[in-house]
């Protein structure tokens, strides 16, 4: 085994300062409030968004879920900036226009005059108006198109917007995509309180209580279904380890953890080698249920932006620029707001000579990872992303190890240690430690099967208390 020496975190450079702070005010503008409908959130985005880019005017449109039964694919207008809306077409179809076409190919529309007065005829009104440009996006989230922006620009826009629009384009989407399940559970719930006064009015309330119950617990679990969707597949792990294990068990419906992860692959520009490297992260949320899910999403956005969108590869710094984040998303500097998040993030880089390059960095939360059947434990920082801590305390530090094929490496949360017995006694951190290394030399499969085995034996009838994850991965 060959210990590297500890590197410190980078500096963060004003760009991403700048775009933090504008991302932290616009993700708070985002933030759907409760019983707020697509047309009421989408005016009210476009009220700060569009004066902040600079535009001119504006149309929102989105995909339409009335039109999904029958496969015709279209999109509604739910928010426009300055424009009269009946100049506005109603509903555009998939391929119709600029804002069709756009949604069809998933690619960015911008059409910029040519003339020194430019005299445009904006797509979506009747009037003959000066405009400089005409930028038509695609709202996407998890490759599928929710909604198109059009912004209209009197003058030439300047590109930290343009950038700046890029950048939020996924946060945007993510809020379509969950307006979207809202209404379809409003509907739902909409022909289900129908159906409960027709029940009652004819008084036969027990068979049809029965299906309303079982309506309403389906629509429970679209929330639920949402978050499974944000998490890697099992089939990604299958394609990048040897064996892997996953325990993932919500102490509710919805849970406070997650598991990330994502490989890049880059070109050698001398040598033209392809590079593969594995991200993987185990990330405990403060809280559970809905609480600790939103908390989920933010950071389940906040490593897609860092590692995927700006390219860092640093775990340390990828920890600290998590911490910048989720302050600033949450205006913890200002409020009373301590949420944070505990993480075990890895990095994992073949080598030529076959070995595997494992930098690890934690918030207080340990690696686990064989090496010839013996199990180590590689400690994290002691501090929180997010929350109390400030980012001038105790720097997040990357720890660098070789490992062989075949060794493998153990993420997790504290929600398996602190499972409680009847007797409310812990199942404790020595315990699990035990069980890791007594199945070190099975398959990760039989791994999992000893683990839950003994965590059912310890827990018995007593109530789950905490989300539960813990994965296992082979190299």
């Amino acid at each position: 085994m060959q210990i590297l020496t500890n590197q410190p975190t980078d500096e963060i450079s004003a760009n991403d300062l700048f775009f933090y702070k504008n991302w932290a005010r616009f993700a708070r503008i985002m933030q759907i409030q409760s019983g707020q409908d697509s047309e009421n959130w989408a005016n009210h985005v476009l009220q700060h968004l569009i004066p902040f880019v600079e535009g001119f005017q504006a149309t929102f449109y989105l995909k339409n879920i009335e039109d999904e039964e029958v496969q015709l694919e279209s999109f509604r207008f739910i928010g426009g900036y300055a424009i009269e809306t009946d100049q506005v077409k109603d509903i555009i179809y998939l391929g119709e226009d600029t804002i069709g076409l756009v949604a069809k190919s998933k690619e960015k529309s911008y059409i910029t005059s040519q003339e020194k007065e430019p005299v445009f005829k904006a797509v979506n009104t009747t009037l003959l108006i000066p405009l400089y440009s005409i930028l038509t996006l695609p709202i996407i989230y998890q490759k599928e198109v929710y909604g198109v922006l059009e912004i209209l620009f009197h003058k030439p826009p300047m590109q930290q917007f343009l950038d700046f629009l890029d950048k939020i384009n996924n946060n945007i989407g993510a809020n379509l995509c969950l307006l979207l399940k809202d209404e379809k559970i409003r509907l739902q719930n909409k022909d289900l309180n129908h159906q409960l006064r027709q029940t009652r009015n004819h008084l036969i309330i027990s068979e049809e209580f029965r299906k309303l119950h079982g309506s309403l617990t389906e629509s429970v679990e679209y929330a639920q279904n949402i978050q499974n969707a944000i998490l890697p597949g099992k089939s990604s792990f299958g394609k990048l380890f040897q064996d892997y294990f996953i325990i993932y068990k919500p102490k509710d419906i919805v849970s406070g953890d997650f598991y990330w992860m994502v490989q890049t692959i880059n070109r050698d520009k001398e040598n033209e080698k392809l590079s593969k490297t594995i991200f993987l992260a185990v990330v405990d949320c403060t809280g559970h249920g809905v609480p600790g899910a939103f908390m989920s999403m933010i950071g389940t956005m906040l490593l897609n932006e860092i590692v995927s969108r700006k390219g860092i590869d640093s775990p340390a710094r990828i920890l600290k620029m998590m911490h910048i984040g989720v302050r600033a998303a949450l205006k913890q500097s200002e409020g009373q707001n301590k949420d944070g998040m505990d993480i075990c993030f890895c990095k994992i880089k073949p080598q030529d000579d076959g070995q595997q390059e494992v930098t690890f960095a934690g918030a207080k939360r340990p690696l686990y990872y064989s090496e010839d059947n013996q199990l180590f434990k590689k400690p994290g920082t002691r501090r929180s992303i997010g929350g109390d801590s400030q980012t001038r305390s105790e720097p997040f530090v990357n720890h660098t190890i070789m490992l062989s094929t075949g060794d493998k490496l153990f993420l997790s949360t504290d929600g398996f240690k602190d499972v409680a017995s009847p007797k409310r006694r812990n199942f404790g951190q020595q315990r699990l430690e035990l069980l890791l290394q007594q199945g070190l030399e099975d398959t990760l499969q039989a791994h999992r099967e000893l683990l839950l085995t003994r965590l059912k034996q310890h827990q018995q009838d007593a109530q789950q208390r905490d989300d539960i994850t813990l994965i296992g991965v082979q190299l």
